[in-house]
């Protein structure tokens, strides 16, 4: 349609050229409003759009084209971008982005299934360190998609559909992160425990952190649906308009309130938790020593492991979430530091893998757990490997006894021994 506001009295097909270019000096969208409220339109009399819900610049559209797609036997609209689209983190991203994205997927992966796997994990500690990775495992699948697929290929729904899926969790990985932090926090605080046994303690706990996380991650998810999907919203508040121009929000203020918001409260709040978790170790420090049982001294330094590896992925992730956050509040931040956040983000899967995975003890209950022990391959000297030197690989079974414990008993005794004693590095 071209730009007039004049009456015409002619038909559809004299008003409009018949194109097989793409007439838009910029890039195009398609308005779909059964999806999109801000994408509802009406026609005027002189043949302009007008749509009500849209932002002020947008709201009359004097250009625009009508399209059939594959698959369709109704007229789309399709309108111009007025200017062209700033260039914003995806844009920029085409090559290293989903490279980073698809080497953290199976490092988040094989996170998941070591900890679902081996006995030993099988805790608190576990459970909310499983609860973060398989949310940003889910999260980074569907944004591999988006960023493997450059093409318009992805349909508005799917993009859509996507995003939103994106965006509960990222917001769920956030969440447990602090259930991660505020259960370490518990632990050191010498609080009351939920009555009943210590199974039953512990699945009540993991059922109300599992409520909060999951929970929280809904209720900002199904907020950013409502304020996007129900015409009866007020138009003076800032919606989500995810997929009006990206598979994300349309704006910096939607991302702040929606997205950001709720990141910045949960990292201030880890920050918080981590400093009271530590100025309680180094308050309690001497009474643990000289005051707690065996059992209980061991329990106290397998919690303080816990706050080191908890505190080693705050440091990590904290403080990139927290560059992330500075470089969009202001603008003039140089590129540089985009591409470090944004790369630091994609490899999260294979930081959290070397902090929890890649480790001594882990390799030794992986052994362990299917029936392959490996003497000397963990061993860091010769004086910790007392059976290196009878037998450099011994592999025993469910069903039967290894021949080195059917000649040495002795020394088979001792190396386990000595392994047990290392669980702690």
């Amino acid at each position: 349609m071209n730009d007039t506001t004049e009456r015409t009295g002619k038909t559809l097909d004299q008003v409009f050229l018949l194109a097989v270019y793409n007439p838009c000096k910029f890039d195009r969208y398609l308005l779909d409003p059964d999806l999109s409220l801000s994408d509802q339109y009406m026609f005027l009399d002189n043949g302009s759009l007008y749509r009500p819900y849209a932002t002020e610049s947008e709201m009359f559209v004097k250009s625009y084209c009508l399209v059939i797609l594959e698959n369709k036997n109704k007229y789309d609209i399709a309108v111009c971008f007025k200017e062209d689209l700033p260039i914003n983190l995806e844009e920029n991203a085409v090559v290293y982005y989903p490279v980073g994205v698809l080497i953290s997927m199976p490092c988040l992966l094989a996170t998941f299934v070591v900890y679902s796997v081996l006995p030993e994990l099988r805790n608190m500690h576990g459970y909310t360190l499983r609860g973060y990775v398989g949310s940003l495992f889910v999260a980074y699948t569907f944004l591999a998609v988006i960023q493997l697929d450059r093409s318009t290929a992805i349909s508005h729904t799917v993009c859509i559909t996507f995003a939103f899926i994106i965006h509960f969790s990222f917001l769920a990985s956030f969440f447990w992160l602090n259930v991660m932090c505020f259960d370490i926090w518990w632990t050191f605080g010498g609080f009351r425990s939920l009555q009943g046994s210590i199974g039953q303690r512990e699945r009540k706990k993991f059922v109300m952190y599992s409520i909060y996380a999951w929970g929280c991650a809904s209720l900002f998810t199904t907020i950013c649906a409502i304020m996007d999907f129900v015409p009866s919203v007020p138009k003076e508040l800032i919606r989500p308009e995810i997929g009006l121009t990206k598979c994300w929000f349309n704006t910096d203020e939607a991302r702040a309130i929606y997205f950001y918001g709720p990141m910045s409260v949960t990292v201030i709040c880890n920050i918080c938790l981590f400093i009271s978790t530590a100025l309680k170790i180094v308050r309690h420090k001497q009474d643990t020593a000289h005051h707690l049982r065996s059992s209980e001294s061991r329990r106290h330094d397998d919690n303080k492991q816990w706050f080191n590896l908890y505190l080693k992925l705050f440091i990590v992730m904290g403080i990139n979430w927290s560059m992330e956050i500075i470089s969009w509040l202001f603008k003039s931040a140089p590129p540089y530091v985009w591409y470090l956040t944004d790369l630091t983000n994609t490899l999260q899967g294979l930081i959290i893998f070397i902090i929890f995975v890649w480790k001594e003890k882990i390799k030794r209950l992986l052994l362990k757990r299917f029936g392959c022990q490996d003497r000397g391959l963990f061993s860091r000297n010769s004086t910790r490997s007392g059976c290196h030197s009878s037998a450099s690989r011994t592999c025993t079974t469910t069903s039967g006894v290894s021949m080195q414990e059917k000649v040495n008993p002795y020394v088979q005794t001792n190396c386990r021994a000595k392994s047990s004693s290392d669980e702690a590095d």
